[in-house]
């Protein structure tokens, strides 16, 4: 009945905290007899994937007759399903050390309590009284941090169902020459714990304490221009975010702090929701994706699952809806204004390199619109109406009155408009240019294989084809003047820009 009890308790647990997390467990059972209990009571259930590792040595713990044969009946199971047990050992080891789902919790007695190194083991349930170097070496394992995808392991956890908290000040005294890093921590004081989290709450208000009307979200976006004062924002939330996940593990956490767990979720949603919004209006990376776990445990009775995805995926201008969307939240013409200048900004920087021309002459446009918004030379509706059909043009690659010959051939855009300065410069017109510009862009897609641009031969045979085309086409045939130093700074710039867009010619 004991251990049916402790079952529960660690079924509710693990399944709340960790299930699905890519996160482990271990539970130390007092006897062999006893760790098959805990296994027929999870199989039984079937919420969680554990397994039990024992030796295959008589247990001293197990005194009774009948104990003994139900761990021999056990042990059989295993070898008639698995040929032997060294082979389901390695099987159940590999699956819950490298593996996001597979086995979630391992039951031990006295196996992989020592020497057994799995990053992902992040609490440790101890139905056992284990002393000295043993207890010492059972927290270690336990107490690595993992960069863990859907939940980072930010500490090791212990929940202790014997008297293993006594014994520990015993062990460490014992053991004076323990690394002190490995079980440092192990004794927390809760009401420490929670003291963190009511500092990092306290931080974020005290940093918009100057705030006065503190529903509006807008006046939040205002005050967060400053990109000190978001740096300390975004990591007084990260910090939040962290203390408050680790306090819902703690155990009685959420029954006596009911009154103001309600508050904190509400702020939490709140506080994320203006994180979101200000990285979008201030050309920030929106992918909150890192805090999804999280949020869906801390936040699960002010939004759902749904929710929680909408609040954490990352906005991408490119997904028009999406973004669409993200603007129309942030309120006033002028945030949404700002928002997709920003945004439409952080795309032209990404793309700038693939065709400098094009994005530079809009990179303009947009700053000459947001600085005539705040000088208020142009209304903020106006500024909307225009900033929304720039981002369209950008998106789309609008906004220039090219050649039929250049649409119809996808790419070859690039280099008509990149180029275009230098022959003009020469008095070559149009219509030659063009044809020019369609032969070097044949050149490209003749000579370019699988990863060319990372092949010097191949590069170094197509600025040679350009050279020959350059001297006996364009100069010998067609009679313009081109000189030694114009030629090498015209492959340079073909050369870069193919580099730039490689897979134009893949």
């Amino acid at each position: 009945q004991i251990i049916e009890e402790i079952a529960r308790d660690i079924e509710k647990h693990f399944t709340e905290h960790f299930k699905d997390t890519g996160l482990k467990a271990q539970i130390v059972a007092p006897s062999k007899y006893a760790a098959i209990l805990f296994q027929n009571f999870f199989e039984k259930r079937g919420n969680i994937n554990t397994a039990v590792v024992i030796s295959n040595e008589p247990d001293k713990g197990d005194e009774d007759n009948t104990h003994k044969i139900e761990v021999v009946k056990y042990l059989d199971k295993i070898r008639k399903n698995h040929s032997n047990i060294t082979k389901y050992e390695k099987d159940v080891i590999e699956s819950f050390k490298h593996g996001e789902s597979g086995v979630e919790i391992i039951i031990v007695v006295d196996k992989l309590l020592t020497g057994f190194d799995a990053p992902r083991n992040t609490v440790l349930y101890l139905s056992k009284d284990l002393h000295d170097h043993g207890l010492l070496q059972a927290i270690a394992r336990v107490n690595r941090l993992f960069e863990n995808n859907k939940l980072p392991k930010t500490a090791g956890y212990i929940i202790d169902y014997s008297e293993n908290a006594k014994n520990i000040d015993t062990a460490m005294k014992l053991f004076g020459n323990y690394d002190e890093n490995d079980v440092k921590g192990s004794l927390i004081d809760v009401s420490e714990k929670i003291n963190e989290l009511e500092q990092s709450y306290g931080l974020i208000h005290d940093l918009f304490n100057e705030i006065k009307n503190s529903s509006d979200d807008e006046v939040y976006l205002q005050f967060l221009k400053d990109e000190a004062k978001r740096e300390m924002f975004y990591k007084s939330l990260n910090d939040f975010i962290r203390n408050l996940n680790e306090c819902f593990i703690l155990q009685d956490f959420v029954h006596e702090f009911k009154d103001k767990i309600g508050m904190y979720k509400k702020d939490l949603k709140k506080f994320m929701e203006i994180r979101k919004s200000a990285s979008l209006l201030y050309r920030e990376r929106v992918d909150l994706s890192e805090y999804k776990e999280s949020l869906i445990k801390i936040l699960d009775k002010y939004v759902d699952a749904k929710g929680v995805e909408l609040l954490t995926k990352q906005v991408n201008i490119t997904d028009r809806e999406q973004f669409k969307e993200a603007v129309e939240n942030l309120g006033s013409d002028k945030s949404k204004a700002e928002a997709i200048a920003s945004q439409t900004q952080r795309t032209i920087s990404e793309q700038m390199d693939k065709d400098p021309e094009f994005f530079e002459r809009f990179s303009k446009k947009i700053e000459e619109i947001i600085e005539k918004m705040r000088l208020g030379k142009l209304a903020d509706i106006e500024a909307l109406k225009q900033m929304r059909l720039i981002s369209d043009d950008v998106l789309n690659k609008k906004g220039d009155d090219l050649p039929k010959e250049i649409k119809g051939l996808n790419g070859s855009d690039v280099f008509y408009r990149n180029l275009k300065v230098q022959f003009e410069g020469l008095g070559v017109k149009n219509e030659v240019y063009v044809s020019i510009v369609l032969d070097i862009f044949s050149i490209l897609k003749q000579g370019a294989i699988i990863d060319w641009q990372k092949n010097m031969d191949v590069k170094r045979k197509i600025r040679n084809t350009i050279d020959d085309y350059l001297y006996d086409v364009v100069k010998g045939e067609k009679g313009i003047d081109l000189d030694s130093d114009f030629i090498k700074s015209i492959i340079d710039t073909i050369m870069l820009l193919a580099e730039n867009n490689f897979e134009l010619f893949i």
